[in-house]
């Protein structure tokens, strides 16, 4: 009989490819190479990235938000870097991971960094009374301690409650040094003894920013850029404010509906002001900040918790609040952070190491409820 041999050889390549396929459905592999449970992860992450884009759209539409930056990082890797709408209504500048935003109160989460840099390096400690760093202040000062600074139970006023103050022009009162800024609030009054109450405020944060100078011999910047944001490749997170600093990719301009109509929104912050509100980042840096964070690369994990712990106050009772970061719960889970400037919120989930960061360039966006919403998706809530 005849042989084809080119049948022969065609049907017995069709029969080992077939065998390869079952060897690789039965040992979990697909002819792409990628296992079963891989290629379903990957399903499941696609899915869930859609969730959360469709999500954030829906949340920018209701509060008609020009433009927004998110960062989601969970258990040391990226899962979310993305920008939505524009970051600059004017130009049509599109919002991207690198948009830089005003931080506005998130800075402080930087202020409680620097502090713990200095207690790790045995400059200072939290029960450091104010007095022994910086002379000629009041005696009523003694009882502050530079975690009352921290905490907002320090007592101290506020500068723009000091009537000689308040009277200076604008452009003089951003130009106010350091020893002319703590030289108009010995003139008042402590508003209560040190570590009583809380209240939020920002003479403390500013004060602590001259005893970082005093204690490194170089500017409250400069020590926050040479120990946290050029370790870490932060680039673009720099100190100023809108009036006084050109920051790449950084939109000159906020944005308000206060009025109903979409306007500008300007705060010119001078170098007094950045350890409480002057700072200015993008998803991207921040991303690195918080991988660092959990990987212990910023301080360690023992002041990290102190830093995450709950003011005590005198009479024993706590306040949500720890070393310039809120300290709250979410569903029953610990989360740390801040809002800023109503426009900005950057949260931490330390025990389930998620970090979630919304960056928008309109106040009132409400971008800690926006926040809490990508960060069920990610939580399984």
């Amino acid at each position: 009989m005849k042989v084809n041999h080119k049948k022969l050889f065609v049907r017995l390549f069709i029969f080992l490819l077939a065998g390869h396929g079952f060897i690789a459905q039965a040992s979990g592999q697909s002819l792409s190479g990628q296992s079963l449970s891989e290629q379903s992860s990957r399903s499941s992450n696609t899915r869930l990235d859609t969730q959360v884009d469709s999500y954030i759209k829906q949340q920018v539409q209701k509060y008609k938000i020009p433009g927004l930056s998110v960062v989601v990082v969970k258990k040391g890797r990226v899962v979310k870097l993305r920008g939505y709408g524009v970051a600059s209504v004017e130009f049509d500048v599109p919002a991207v991971a690198n948009t830089v935003y005003q931080l506005f109160s998130v800075s402080k989460i930087f202020a409680g960094v620097a502090v713990m840099k200095l207690v790790e390096d045995g400059k200072l400690s939290l029960d450091t009374p104010v007095t022994d760093i910086v002379p000629n202040l009041p005696r009523e000062w003694r009882a502050i301690e530079i975690q009352d600074l921290l905490t907002h139970t320090s007592g101290l006023p506020e500068l723009s409650s000091n009537p000689r103050f308040a009277c200076l022009p604008e452009d003089k009162k951003r130009r106010v040094t350091a020893d002319e800024e703590i030289a108009f609030l010995s003139e008042l009054p402590l508003k209560f003894q040190p570590g009583s109450k809380w209240s939020y405020h920002l003479s403390g944060y500013q004060l602590l920013g001259f005893i970082v100078q005093r204690l490194t011999k170089k500017s409250y910047a400069a020590f926050l850029d040479d120990q946290v944001f050029k370790p870490l490749g932060m680039s673009a997170t720099k100190f100023g404010g809108t009036e006084a600093e050109v920051i790449k990719r950084r939109s000159p301009t906020s944005y308000s509906r206060e009025t109903g109509q979409l306007a500008g929104w300007v705060y010119p912050f001078s170098a007094r002001d950045y350890p409480a509100a002057g700072l200015n980042s993008s998803a991207a840096d921040l991303a690195k900040f918080f991988i660092a964070l959990d990987s212990d690369k910023v301080l360690t994990r023992e002041n990290l918790e102190e830093m995450w712990a709950p003011v005590e106050l005198n009479n024993g009772t706590e306040k949500p609040y720890g070393l310039g970061w809120t300290v709250d719960e979410h569903k029953g889970r610990k989360v740390v952070g801040h809002e800023g400037g109503g426009a900005i919120w950057v949260a931490h989930f330390p025990d389930e190491q998620l970090s979630v960061v919304v960056l928008c360039n309109l106040n009132g966006a409400r971008a800690d409820e926006i926040q809490y919403g990508i960060a069920d998706f990610y939580l399984g809530l």
